[in-house]
């Protein structure tokens, strides 16, 4: 397992890099029922997960579950989930959004997408961080030999 979470550590600070600096990127995995922190290219994005991980709600808790993107262009006016929303305006986010994989029968990956910046990611982007998902939960796949 150890590399394994150095692997989607990795996975991580990627998304970040290829988002460029205004972006920080974690992921979560959901694995037989239970949601998991499991890597963050930043301090605050992992602070962020972490509160979503606890509250059982928020955009990439809602991701895994519909298995749809969730976009968060402006999170002030945003009502939903509000113990994590809380957190990422305290962290200074403005934008955030969630993007969902499954790797097997039981086990769901998101990852979450927080910018210091309003409603930056173009369609493009986000297509690409699709994929990106796509290709981690891949890895865990073959990690965990599904």
């Amino acid at each position: 397992m150890h590399d394994m979470q150095t692997d989607i550590d990795e996975y991580a600070r990627g998304a970040a890099a290829r988002l460029g600096p205004s972006t920080f990127c974690s992921i979560t995995l959901r694995y037989h029922g239970e949601l998991g922190f499991v890597a963050s290219s930043d301090e605050r994005a992992k602070q962020c997960d972490m509160v979503e991980v606890r509250a059982g709600e928020g955009p990439c808790v809602e991701a895994m579950r519909t298995l749809q993107g969730v976009l968060v262009p402006d999170l002030h006016p945003d009502p939903r989930w509000p113990v994590w929303r809380q957190a990422a305006l305290d962290a200074g986010f403005r934008s955030a959004a969630a993007l969902p994989a499954v790797a097997d029968d039981v086990t769901t990956v998101a990852i979450n997408l927080y910018s210091d910046v309003l409603d930056p990611w173009a369609h493009e982007p986000l297509l690409a961080m699709d994929a990106y998902i796509q290709e981690i939960a891949e890895a865990i796949r073959t990690r965990l030999g599904s």
